[in-house]
């Protein structure tokens, strides 16, 4: 197979976007006839692409304006280098390729589908309707969608795409890169080598709600005297939870630690004892699945999160963590009181958790599993 992937979010940025598209890039590129990325040009873009062992064009076209911008290299790749199927990041650029197949050029076009941009109207309301027309008709002319959750492919059909074209493909994670390990020293760092630590890491935003993980605080710590917070990650909610931290009266249980650079986060997952994120659904911001709950898994932690979104396709509820109702913090006070005060339970989700990252969620596990149904 002669393939493209398109992407609007591709490396040296970073997101959860931007490590799928990467971590199937690499595994795909030695499996094809041809490979090659197409994405936008971004700032240290050439540093990044040279050391890369597959070819990377990049279009001078923003986030938004790769979606038209992309159709002149489709068509010149297609016609210099026989390129015949392409898969999208993301539904917008399919715009392109779908009319390079009209032209009779490309012969298959796929799109993933992750939730989010399945329910965003960005533009004013006037042209939203225009706008949702246009997403549904790439969405039921793609010749395959591979949705990362069964949320994900719940919203595809109730956007009209015929479920015979549908295949959930989960996410996954890198199991060397994380895994268990001793972080008896970032503990000691962060003077938390004595307590017992949640920890979440996310983008400071309502939807990740680390709010109600704050309003759970203090009842779990009357279960659990020891236990403290440790929250990573930055973003515009920063203050207000701060504030609500000093209002439940918990705030000399938390520590903001603000981004974790990229290198560290498998350190601090093994710093925890448990990690946290009840996500909530606030359309058009959904968690489409939550590899963060597969890093922590993979590292050996419990982990627990909310009934939402694809959250239950990343956790397999009393298996490899809990799963609790959203916005309920009483709920989510005992799961996490059940985990820290019960050492065998904790182990035994971390364990089951490993085990099946190992045997069914490693991002070559997704690779193949793609590849092999395109």
């Amino acid at each position: 197979m002669r393939l493209l992937l398109v992407t609007q979010d591709f490396p040296p940025d970073v997101g959860g976007t931007q490590t799928y598209a990467f971590e199937l890039a690499r595994r795909w590129a030695p499996n094809c006839a041809d490979f090659a990325v197409v994405a936008p040009q971004v700032s240290g873009a050439a540093a990044h692409d040279a050391a890369l062992p597959f070819g990377v064009i990049r279009v001078h076209a923003s986030y938004d304006t790769l979606s038209f911008r992309a159709l002149r290299p489709l068509l010149q790749l297609a016609a210099h280098r026989g390129f015949d199927t392409t898969f999208h990041v993301q539904w917008p650029t399919a715009l392109s390729a779908l009319a390079a197949r009209r032209m009779g050029k490309l012969r298959r076009v796929y799109v993933a589908a992750h939730g989010r941009e399945l329910l965003l109207a960005p533009l004013p309301s006037l042209f939203n309707p225009l706008y949702r027309r246009l997403r549904d008709r790439v969405l039921t002319h793609a010749d395959g969608l591979f949705p990362v959750s069964r949320y994900t492919g719940d919203l595809l059909e109730q956007r009209g795409v015929d479920p015979g074209r549908i295949t959930v493909v989960p996410n996954g994670t890198d199991a060397e890169r994380f895994a268990p390990c001793d972080a008896t020293a970032l503990r000691q760092a962060l003077g938390v080598a004595d307590r017992r630590v949640v920890l979440t890491v996310s983008r400071l935003v309502p939807r990740k709600g680390i709010d109600t993980v704050l309003r759970a605080l203090a009842r779990t710590a009357a279960a659990v005297p020891d236990v403290v917070y440790l929250v990573g990650g930055s973003g515009p909610d920063r203050p207000r939870l701060e504030a609500l931290a000093r209002a439940e009266g918990v705030a000399d249980r938390v520590r903001f630690l603000g981004r974790i650079p990229e290198e560290a986060l498998a350190l601090h997952y093994n710093a925890c004892d448990v990690f946290v994120m009840p996500a909530r659904l606030d359309p058009p911001h959904v968690e489409g699945f939550g590899i963060v709950f597969l890093e922590a898994n993979a590292c050996g932690k419990p982990v627990i999160g909310a009934r939402t979104g694809g959250i239950p396709d990343a956790i397999l509820d009393g298996e490899t963590g809990l799963l609790v109702e959203p916005d309920a913090p009483g709920a989510l006070a005992e799961a996490m009181i059940r985990v820290l005060r019960q050492p065998e339970l904790a182990d035994r989700l971390g364990r089951q958790g490993r085990t099946r990252v190992l045997a069914e969620a490693t991002w070559d596990h997704v690779a193949s599993r793609l590849l092999a149904a395109l």
